[in-house]
């Protein structure tokens, strides 16, 4: 069973289980790419967790219901922003980090979500977000990003999930940019107007 999506283009794209995908391009518009594809979740009866490295779950809640995708019982967030805060916003679990470098935190309460979903019911299939690889990286050096993101994509394979990460290839070194991407099936490749080169494996035009 694949995980479908119209977030990346007029065209509906499926998913295989166990597929991670590279959002790549400008900041603010892969974030945004990123929300859409993990917003589809609620429409599949998914779950959905986002590991959120600069925006406060506040914004991540309000995103959501932006699209109409706001459900408390099948969102999770880990704000890694080092904000203080409650443990739920309107009625979804946050778990709090301190920073976007404590990616052995991120493993761990990833880990916890997961078995809170499953526990109360929610299923086994979610859809999983970083926004962004890029901020991490400017909290860790690239090779123990790419231990991270290696282990991390290796989970969602496992697991049967679905992950998307967005990265701002302009913040980076060439070299960095090709040791990331190597890590990932597949990678959409949004240009400055806003056009998606879908390239990779472990999908299908829906």
């Amino acid at each position: 069973m694949s995980y479908r999506t119209t977030g990346l283009g007029d065209d509906p794209v499926a998913f295989n289980e166990g597929t991670s995908l590279l959002v790549s391009g400008a900041s603010m518009t892969v974030q945004e790419r990123v929300y859409d594809v993990l917003g589809g979740a609620n429409d599949d009866e998914e779950t959905a967790i986002l590991i959120s490295t600069d925006r406060g779950v506040a914004d991540v809640v309000r995103s959501f219901q932006e699209r109409g995708a706001f459900d408390a019982g099948r969102l999770g967030v880990i704000d890694c922003t080092g904000r203080d805060g409650p443990e739920s916003v309107q009625g979804a679990p946050v778990r709090r980090l301190g920073s976007p470098g404590d990616l052995t935190g991120m493993s761990l309460e990833f880990a916890k979500l997961v078995d809170r979903f499953e526990d109360a019911g929610a299923g086994d299939r979610a859809r999983v977000g970083l926004a962004t690889v890029s901020t991490v990286l400017m909290y860790t050096d690239v090779r123990t990003a790419f231990r991270f993101l290696h282990v991390f994509t290796s989970r969602i394979r496992s697991g049967g999930l679905f992950g998307i990460f967005a990265m701002d290839p302009g913040m980076h070194d060439q070299q960095t940019v090709n040791t990331v991407r190597a890590v990932f099936d597949c990678e959409a490749r949004i240009d400055d107007d806003g056009d998606v080169d879908l390239r990779g494996s472990g999908f299908r035009t829906a």
